[in-house]
């Protein structure tokens, strides 16, 4: 008796997987930092006022630290 193979299920990944922001969130801070020449500490505060608490050194690592900017 023959088994069909079952063909593998192709899954959206998505370029923001594993990240802890969602991606509105990490696309508006790459935005501004490219665009406007932000430093970390400015998009840091930018985005607290919007009640998004986040560290300098995570936008670092999220931009220079792993190439992903």
């Amino acid at each position: 008796m023959r088994h069909r193979r079952r063909q593998p299920t192709v899954q959206d990944v998505s370029g923001f997987a594993g990240f802890r922001f969602p991606p509105e969130v990490i696309m508006l801070a790459v935005r501004w930092y490219l665009g406007y020449g932000l430093s970390y500490r400015d998009l840091e505060e930018l985005l607290a006022e919007r009640g998004i608490e986040v560290d300098h050194v995570t936008l670092y690592r999220g931009c220079n630290g792993s190439r992903r900017c």
